[in-house]
């Protein structure tokens, strides 16, 4: 189970005009990764995975303003969509037609929204112009004589709000009378009244600070409150157009929407063929598909292949030791595949790297329940994450998450039988021990819990060079950190910090492990006349020193069980000090207590859960993968075509 899916290199020779029949044989065997042929340099679909690519963006646009959605949490049953069939005779064809099709659309589309833009510029333009007019009227202002004025220039603009007050500055030093009013969140309007003889002087002033001169307020040739009448009903119309253009969207969006979908799902498909084709090797009559498969299923892959090109075609593969790193596929029981979700966060195993998911679907679970060791609340845990993983469909990931909540919640359940705890109170008598009367032990078991768990670390390490065959590393690398931290537990345990005991031979055992554990590699390059040696030995002494420095750190990490363990019960403790309190109240008194009750333990679940989450993740991927996982693999993607909203159907002839 340690071991990643095991992998062999095949290549596929066919007849070129066999190669959609080939492709369609891969997509429904659904486990070959197509790698790209180093010796492949045809770019004659470059141009349409371009525009298969362009299309793409556009539907992703149209959907977007659409506002077309697929529901992105399905509960019990999901939407039935019925799919849409796509007849395939020559796939540059129906890319052509496909792109064409996206094309007409996003015009239509692109007509409705330019208009419906340009309708709410228009009804934004009057309702600024309704509220300057609101202003004035206030002020007894006619706008239509603002112009005939002599000897006075006056400025009806808006600014923007983050300049009022340096305009209001700049403005007080010089004979003006002006007046400023928020009219929405982004522009102020602005009244000025000036001498002509300092009207440009102001005008610069003006320009300065991003004022906009308001227009039209000289065409008004009523008062203002008839003028505002006037607007209030071109208004109306405006709003009752964009009412119609509204519901022409929506019209668009439910005609269109399966359609769109459909069409995003086949553009997808195209662009991965076109691209699939880009990556093989061709002659003018032969074409060559190389890639990995699993080895458990080569059989299956010819069968495919047999049924779609009878006997035109040849397989070879490869089962051996390959030299390039192939693609990463996970083989896990179901019951462990939920935390290969946690590995995947860190990153996925090279080839020849042990996969950490099944030791970490047992650590995971149970370092999270004793630092969250509560009977009540990891039964709550565990049923919602249960019922939670049934009740959703999709998306997959918050189904996975559901049943590892599940696995948490059943870890605390067997720490709360432990320690005879439910909901914070003491419900049954410990099976193993309070850990609340025997917090010494606890701190000690903790910390033997790290001690485990980096030494299965540094075993994973080992088992990961021998893998990779590399038996030097193992022997003078891995195998010496082991032996010295298990050394330095052992006689930390048994010595402690008697000095008399260490100096009586305890001391000299280490130093004899550290001299192999910086010395052991570079003897043996030496002895073997492998490698250089200073480089070696720089290596060695910086990465011994480094190790010897974080163990000590890295281990007493694992003190957080405890103390999240104690915040857990604190936290709880609390709750039930303040309902106690709370009970004595007259009339009110019980329910008060009965809701913070409640309302306390949700909290600590919520809370609690979520932090303990987090240090349980932090324990696994700074203390436990540093110690053995690089994580650099390449995710196996094996060539299939979407079919959720589509339906492909093949008409090439053999």
């Amino acid at each position: 189970m340690l071991l990643t899916e095991r992998m062999a290199k095949v290549a596929i020779v066919c007849l070129q005009r066999d190669l959609d029949l080939a492709f369609n044989a891969l997509s429904t065997f659904g486990a070959f990764h197509i790698e790209q042929s180093e010796t492949s340099e045809y770019k004659e679909y470059r141009e349409i995975i371009e525009t298969l690519e362009k299309a793409s963006a556009s539907l992703e646009n149209i959907i977007r303003h659409l506002q077309v959605r697929v529901p992105s949490i399905v509960l019990f049953k999901g939407e039935e969509f019925k799919r849409i069939r796509f007849y395939v005779d020559d796939w540059l064809r129906l890319a052509k037609s496909i792109s064409k099709e996206v094309s007409d659309i996003e015009n239509e589309v692109n007509e409705a929204l330019k208009s419906l833009r340009e309708t709410d510029f228009k009804i934004a333009e009057l309702e600024k112009k309704a509220r300057i007019l609101e202003i004035l009227s206030r002020f007894n202002i006619d706008p239509g004589i603002l112009g005939e004025f002599q000897s006075i220039r006056i400025f009806i603009a808006t600014c923007p709000n983050i300049h009022t007050l340096s305009l209001s500055r700049a403005l007080s030093n010089l004979p003006t009378i002006y007046y400023f009013e928020r009219i929405d969140e982004k522009r102020a309007f602005i009244f000025v009244a000036t001498t002509r003889k300092n009207a440009q002087r102001i005008e610069r002033i003006l320009e300065t600070y991003d004022v906009e001169p308001f227009p039209g307020l000289e065409d008004v040739n009523r008062k203002s409150s008839g003028a505002i009448r006037l607007i209030h009903r071109q208004l109306k119309e405006e709003f009752r157009a964009r009412e119609r253009l509204k519901k022409r969207i929506r019209s668009l969006s439910e005609k269109y929407r399966n359609r769109l979908l459909s069409l995003r799902e086949i553009v997808r498909n195209a662009e991965n063929m076109f691209k699939a084709k880009e990556a093989i090797l061709k002659t003018r009559k032969i074409a060559r598909i190389i890639g990995y498969a699993p080895q458990a299923s080569l059989h299956e892959l010819e069968k495919h292949l047999r049924e779609t090109l009878e006997n035109r075609f040849i397989l070879f593969s490869n089962n051996q030791a390959i030299e390039e790193d192939p693609p990463t596929a996970l083989r896990n029981p179901r019951i462990i595949q939920p935390f290969e979700m946690i590995t995947k966060l860190y990153g996925l195993p090279s080839y020849d790297e042990a996969d950490p998911t099944p030791l970490m679907a047992i650590t995971f679970p149970l370092i999270f329940g004793l630092m969250f060791g509560d009977l009540g609340h990891g039964l709550i845990l565990f049923l919602g994450g249960l019922l939670f993983s049934f009740i959703i469909k999709s998306p997959e990931e918050w189904r996975t998450f559901s049943r590892i909540l599940a696995a948490c919640g059943f870890g605390a359940i067997l720490a709360g039988f432990l320690f005879g705890e439910a909901f914070g109170k003491e419900v049954l008598p410990p099976l193993w021990m309070d850990p609340f009367e025997n917090v010494l032990t606890f701190l000690i078991f903790s910390l033997m819990i790290g001690v485990f768990q980096i030494t299965s670390g540094f075993l994973l390490n080992m088992i990961n060079f021998i893998l990779k065959r590399e038996y030097i590393e193992a022997l003078t690398v891995s195998l010496p950190k082991i032996i010295f931290y298990v050394t330095a537990v052992y006689f930390l345990m048994k010595c402690r910090l008697n000095f008399n005991l260490w100096l009586s031979g305890p001391i000299f055992y280490l130093i004899i492990v550290l001299a192999l554990l910086f010395l052991g590699k570079p003897l043996t390059i030496f002895i073997l006349g492998k490698g250089n040696l200073s480089h070696v030995l720089e290596e060695r002494v910086f990465e011994g020193s480094e190790l010897i420095l974080s163990l000590l750190s890295n281990t007493m990490s694992y003190s957080r069980i405890l103390a999240l363990l104690m915040a857990h019960w604190a936290l709880l403790t609390t709750t039930y000090a303040i309902s106690s309190l709370v009970s004595t109240l007259p009339v009110v008194g019980n329910i008060a207590e009965i809701a913070i009750i409640v309302g306390g333990n949700i909290f600590v679940i919520a809370f609690e859960g979520l932090i303990v989450f987090i240090h349980t993740l932090r324990l696994h991927f700074y203390e436990w993968f540093s110690k053995f996982y690089e994580g650099m693999g390449t995710a196996f993607q094996p060539f299939k075509f979407q079919q959720q909203f589509t339906e492909i159907i093949l008409q090439i002839k053999n």
